[in-house]
């Protein structure tokens, strides 16, 4: 099974990342939010060959009386196969790119 993930920190409360990221998943072409705990979200992409990924993201909001910022972690994995040919990598940019354009918008 292939895999990519990556970090970041937006400065951000969860509660507003957790809806724009909810937000995006459900505007992406192939994409659907299975679940959303609010520190938790998971999604899965259709790919063109059939395939199905499973993006999952990890919200952890700064200790109470810090900044506002949140640490996303941000995970895709292929459901079957040996090889990625790369999807991975390219669900996690597909999403990153609307996220922060969502927010920078918002900005």
């Amino acid at each position: 099974m292939r895999s990519a993930g990556t970090a970041r920190t937006y400065p951000v409360r969860a509660e507003k990342l957790a809806r724009t990221i909810e937000e995006a998943v459900r505007e992406l072409p192939r994409w659907s939010l299975e679940s959303s705990s609010g520190t938790e979200i998971r999604a899965s992409r259709g790919t063109r060959l059939g395939f199905t990924d499973d993006v999952t993201v990890r919200l952890t909001p700064s200790p109470s009386g810090a900044h506002t910022n949140t640490h996303v972690a941000f995970h895709s994995a292929s459901r079957i196969g040996v090889w990625g040919l790369g999807q991975n990598e390219r669900n996690l940019k597909e999403l990153l790119a609307i996220v922060d354009h969502k927010l920078m918008a918002d900005g």
